[in-house]
């Protein structure tokens, strides 16, 4: 096999990789990033990333996907309740079915899927008391919001690819009032993301970047209806053989509509945060079927009325 050879069938399971693993991804529900209600949100910020404009081939796709978050906020509100200070630790781990049929749709490729999560949560902070802040500690396990996803993708020419992608959230987590470890948010929520990738020439190179905008219905517990967010990332990659693609990858966060509502007891919250790290693909074959893992972490920085942490995440996917 030439290199040219050995590159466009690197190429191909770059296509399928990229494809699911950004589909997979942003199905998938991460209880601990954006600002609004609780300053968590339904959108993983970075789930978008190398080859995200490609879409996934026909076929059956399973996904676990792990993410890890650990970060702080000053001034929010917590399940209805005043929290000054708050640090926060989650862990979820989500399993994802997604189906690409054969038959194109609009001239594009079609996949749906499906994303039931279980997540941890560890919340510590200072909770307004009747009289006094109170330090308080919590921990807790249970199911998350339910993810509901369809993306329909182009490839137009050699070098680019581009899709649609819509993602619902529906309150299926377990949800209480007051500072508790919830980890569903009891309310509906949606995204919109355009994304695409560039690659040029060889394919050795490439640059995707993905522009979303996610609408937050009100939590009719604690009256809070969470404002509108824009979320930007981008990513740079770079294939150092057929099946591994290494890159750095980043995003950019604006909350653009105020909270509101009752329960909105700090007024707007309109946040921002962005954050950058390293990012890398890897694809193979497992008994005969198509074998994608992916792994990411982000460190953020300015942050303002929004948690500022860190993120992990790595997937591994089956194409059956």
């Amino acid at each position: 096999m030439t290199d040219g050879q050995a590159l466009r069938k690197g190429r191909r399971a770059g296509t399928r990789a990229g494809g699911i693993l950004c589909v997979c991804l942003l199905a998938a529900m991460a209880p601990c990033v954006q600002a609004t209600e609780g300053a968590g949100g339904m959108y993983l910020l970075g789930s978008q990333s190398l080859d995200a404009g490609l879409s996934p081939a026909p076929g059956w796709y399973v996904t676990v996907v792990g993410v890890q978050y650990s970060g702080s906020v000053s001034g929010t509100v917590q399940g209805g309740v005043v929290v000054k200070e708050l640090d926060k630790r989650s862990d979820s781990l989500t399993a994802l079915l997604l189906y690409a049929p054969q038959r194109k749709v609009l001239g594009g490729q079609l996949a749906l899927s499906v994303g039931a999560p279980y997540a941890y949560v560890r919340l510590s902070g200072e909770v307004q008391g009747p009289r006094r802040l109170v330090q308080r500690s919590v921990s807790g396990t249970g199911l998350s919001d339910t993810s509901l996803g369809a993306r329909l993708g182009w490839r137009l020419g050699p070098a680019f690819s581009h899709a649609l992608a819509l993602t619902v959230w529906a309150p299926t987590g377990d949800y209480q009032k007051g500072f508790t470890p919830s980890t569903g948010h009891n309310r509906w929520a949606g995204d919109f993301t355009w994304a695409l990738t560039y690659a040029p020439g060889n394919h050795r190179t490439e640059v995707s970047a993905a522009l979303g905008y996610g609408i937050n219905s009100p939590n009719t517990t604690t009256r809070y209806l969470s404002g509108n967010e824009l979320h930007l990332e981008l990513s740079v990659g770079q294939r150092l053989t057929p099946h591994f693609e290494l890159g750095l990858s980043g995003y950019t966060y604006r909350q653009v509509t105020a909270d509101s509502g009752a329960g909105a007891l700090f007024g707007s919250l309109k946040g921002r945060v962005s954050g950058a790290g390293p990012a890398l693909n890897y694809s193979s074959k497992l008994g005969g079927y198509g074998l994608i893992l992916a792994a990411r972490y982000y460190h953020e920085f300015d942050a303002k009325r929004h948690f500022r942490g860190d993120l992990a995440l790595a997937s591994a996917t089956l194409h059956f």
